[in-house]
């Protein structure tokens, strides 16, 4: 184990590249970190501040600011604050963290440091997808992925790893193992004798130091981060240390070690080590200690205070954040609250709103096109005019996809932008998050939609929610592409429908095409956000050609319905294949002299509600039919809002198709699952029933 310093503080090796002045900053940095968690813990205490999480016995940890340079990202946990306030952090913003009501927080490209991280370990894909775009844009920045030792159980932890050992990507993982995840002790983590081994795994280097010892720790980050920055890959780094706290503020005393263990770590102290070096060098000026903890104090005051008097923020500041432009239905549910709670409605400008834009439909010649080639004539056209779009995924380079969307386009662009990725969906989109930090465009392929839910605190948690939390600071222009539905004898999960969750997410638009034309002008639309878009595409429909395709670039606005079909008698919506399905039972009703309106959803989040009312406004009744379950379906909403907004409209009660509440029958037994136009029709003529 790596060490410079033994625990009375005198030097073992002085090989380690600090100067006399960078010593003492360095101590300074960790005392501001141990008084920074003493005075929050205090304010915790007495009702001032929220649930925090203490980093005393951890100081040695802000020596990864000093092994970084300016431009280096740091890419964090939860409990990384001698990090965040030795990068610069201002203490008013790092309390702001933890005070957890005032819209401040730093910008995370200016202080190249990401904000708190609560679902453990899942941000080390991001510190890959993020150090792999920082060397993509052409720069020579080192990402370093801080996190502790309950981290490397997760499968996250695997994702991150593996994928930057393939990648050889310029990463420093950091591993603060202070030997309890929670109440769990390292020996029901792993079984192997030093996490450092793990690495050897993923094919690079482990390093094991003394992580009370902020000289050693401060080599070997500086020694991993040059190794990187060279281009000679990414180190695991695990520094053993100790936590001298409760794992929060929630545990109260620990119970699940000895005061003896306690007491034997306090003689390890990380500041009395150091401190006593600096001490016996004669490098410490009188009251230096006093002088540091006097100003944190005084600055943690001065921030609490500043907090409270300017009390929460508007009831508007959260929604502000969720979308790059707030939709219509968010905007008002906002004033649906104000008006509850007697308060008085926010403003939006023009340009703060989420409006589709009209379709324009595209004059030029068309072609026959299948339902691939236009979503690959779409990402070709992105791939070739921004450099900062990538194709990520299994297969979707060499092979061109598993169904061949992106067929040949590895061949013009290279494996730089058409990335082959080990088969993980956890890394895939975990990376794509960490690319568009880092300025990328990334295009997430997934080979099924059913297949991807592994991946669902990927996009959930971090890929619709990081605008929200950076406060618009750090977005995620990234397009995750789900094939779904039925029709194709798929085995398990290969045929799922599982848009109703990624529709009920704040933060992601939900797009389901039903054709080409559709496919290739949403596809444009959705490479173009500046919002993480989910884009669900029916396999039974991919390799279906279609004339009227133009083979001119255009967009279809995300928001928009489509009116399939014009008819007076009833409204049917659907979206996805559904539609396919619902247009030949319209014929069937056509023949029996029923007129069914049949609209073409195309996006599910924001949805079109206004065709849907003034269509059923005409009809006076209602079908929906989609392939997923029925309960907690898409269709639910609508027949909800159409209720809600025009139920006295209705002539009868709305109907519901969708597939049965079971698993999608697989192979030969899928004809138990898929809609037939049977249903649809009979659904029809029961609304149709006076």
């Amino acid at each position: 184990m790596l060490q410079y310093l033994d625990e009375e503080g005198q030097m073992v090796s002085s090989d380690h590249g600090l100067d006399d002045g960078r010593l003492l900053e360095l101590y300074r940095a960790m005392l501001s970190a141990r008084e920074f968690d003493e005075r929050v813990l205090h304010l915790q205490r007495t009702g001032r501040v929220p649930a925090y999480y203490q980093s005393s016995g951890q100081e040695a940890s802000a020596a990864a600011a000093f092994a970084l340079d300016a431009r280096d990202w740091v890419v964090t946990a939860y409990r990384e604050q001698p990090i965040r306030l030795a990068r610069g952090v201002p203490v008013d913003e790092e309390l702001a963290v933890f005070f957890n009501a005032v819209d401040v927080t730093w910008d995370p490209r200016e202080r190249r440091i990401t904000p708190l991280n609560a679902t453990i370990g899942s941000h080390l894909p991001h510190a890959t997808g993020l150090a792999y775009a920082l060397r993509q844009l052409g720069g020579d920045e080192v990402a370093l992925a801080v996190f502790g030792d309950g981290a490397t159980s997760e499968g996250d932890f695997h994702a991150g790893m593996n994928f930057a050992g393939v990648w050889n990507a310029p990463v420093v993982f950091y591993c603060q193992n202070n030997q309890y995840a929670q109440s769990t002790p390292l020996a029901g983590q792993t079984k192997t004798e030093t996490l450092a081994e793990k690495a050897a795994a993923y094919g690079f280097e482990g390093v094991r130091v003394d992580g009370m010892d902020a000289i050693a720790v401060y080599r070997a980050l500086s020694d991993a981060v040059e190794k990187a920055r060279n281009g000679g890959g990414p180190t695991l780094v695990e520094a053993l240390m100790y936590r001298f706290s409760a794992h929060s503020t929630y545990d109260g005393e620990p119970v699940y070690r000895t005061r003896d263990e306690e007491a034997e770590w306090r003689t390890k102290d990380p500041l009395l080590r150091l401190g006593a070096h600096l001490a016996d060098r004669g490098l410490l000026p009188d009251g230096f200690e006093n002088e540091v903890r006097k100003d944190i104090a005084e600055q943690v005051a001065v921030a609490i205070d500043g907090f409270e008097a300017a009390g929460l923020p508007g009831r508007d500041a959260p929604f502000r954040h969720v979308y790059d432009k707030i939709p219509a239905h968010l905007e008002e549910q906002l004033h649906e609250d104000e008006r509850v709670a007697g308060e008085a409605q926010s403003a939006f400008a023009e340009a703060e709103r989420y409006v589709p834009g009209d379709e324009v439909a595209p004059t030029g010649e068309t072609t026959k096109m299948t339902y691939v080639e236009a979503l690959r004539a779409a990402i070709d056209h992105k791939l070739a005019t921004d450099e900062r779009t990538v194709v990520l995924g299994e297969d979707v380079g060499v092979e061109g996809g598993v169904f061949r969307v992106t067929d040949g386009l590895y061949e013009t662009y290279g494996a730089k932008r058409l990335i082959d990725t080990p088969l993980n969906e956890v890394g895939i989109v975990g990376a794509a998050v960490g690319m568009a930090m880092g300025g990328l465009r990334p295009v997430a392929e997934l080979e099924f939609a059913g297949l991807g839910y592994t991946a669902f605190d990927q996009i959930i948690f971090h890929a619709a929610r990081y605008r929200w939390r950076t406060r618009g600071k750090l977005t995620m222009p990234m397009v995750i592409r789900l094939p779904g539905g039925g029709g194709h004898e798929g085995y398990e999960g290969h045929s799922d429908n599982p848009e109703a969750y990624f529709a009920h997410t704040p933060g992601l638009f939900v797009v389901y095409a039903s054709n080409p034309y559709d496919a290739k002008g949403l596809m444009a639309a959705a490479l173009e956000s500046e919002d993480p878009v989910v884009f669900f595409e029916p396999v039974m429909k991919y390799f279906v050609k279609a004339d009227g395709v133009p083979t001119e670039h255009y967009t279809i606005p995300i928001g928009k319905a489509k009116t399939v079909r014009a008819g007076s008698d009833v409204t049917v919506v659907a979206y996805g294949n559904a539609v396919n399905i619902a247009a030949k039972a319209a014929d069937q009703l056509a023949a029996d002299g029923i007129e069914p309106e049949l609209i073409d959803l195309r996006t599910l989040k924001p949805w079109d509600r206004d065709a849907v009312l003034e269509s059923v406004a005409k009809t006076g009744r209602l079908v929906v039919a989609h392939e997923a379950p029925v309960i907690g379906g898409f269709g639910a909403e609508i027949v909800a809002t159409v209720v809600e907004r025009a139920g006295d409209l209705l002539e009868t009660p709305p109907v519901r198709v969708g597939h049965p509440d079971m698993v999608w029958g697989q192979a030969k037994l899928e004809h138990y699952s898929v809609i037939q136009p049977a249903r649809i029709v009979d659904a029809v003529q029961r609304v149709m029933e006076d």
